[in-house]
């Protein structure tokens, strides 16, 4: 009930957000494109999960409207693949702040698991997400 008061509640978020020097990111609150004019003055900016809203390309408008109303903008995930969270990574340059750590959460990541040193991801040159193929074992017992 206290987290659905807190989502819903736009008024008291934006005395919240108006107050705090810390960034407040509306996180539940914002799932779709359309979400976004909803809580527009009550956050300082939005939380993005790919698998939430609705793919790259309504992600990528989600950034766009929200940099237009002078939000900021974090990509995040859930527990998630290395293909999820490296279709994130294609849209982590237009971010403030960017929690892909999916893969490293996930048990059964059918995909090789992301380079990652020093906090960040180490890219591949290779096409589309830069992902290698399943493992030979991905349906095996």
């Amino acid at each position: 009930m206290n987290s659905l008061w807190i989502k819903k509640n736009t008024e008291g978020n934006a005395w919240l957000t108006s107050r705090s020097p810390i960034p407040i990111l509306a996180d539940e609150a914002v799932q779709r494109l359309t979400d976004i004019d909803n809580v527009k003055g009550a956050y300082h900016g939005i939380n993005i999960k790919l698998m939430k809203s609705g793919g790259m390309y309504e992600a990528h408008q989600m950034i766009l409207k929200a940099r237009s109303y002078g939000m900021k903008v974090m990509i995040g995930c859930m527990s998630e693949t290395s293909i999820a969270t490296q279709a994130g990574l294609a849209l982590a340059p237009l971010c403030d702040w960017v929690d892909l750590d999916g893969p490293f959460l996930t048990k059964n990541n059918p995909f090789e698991q992301p380079a990652f040193e020093k906090g960040r991801y180490l890219l591949k040159d290779l096409p589309g997400l830069g992902l290698k193929g399943l493992s030979p074992n991905l349906f095996r017992p």
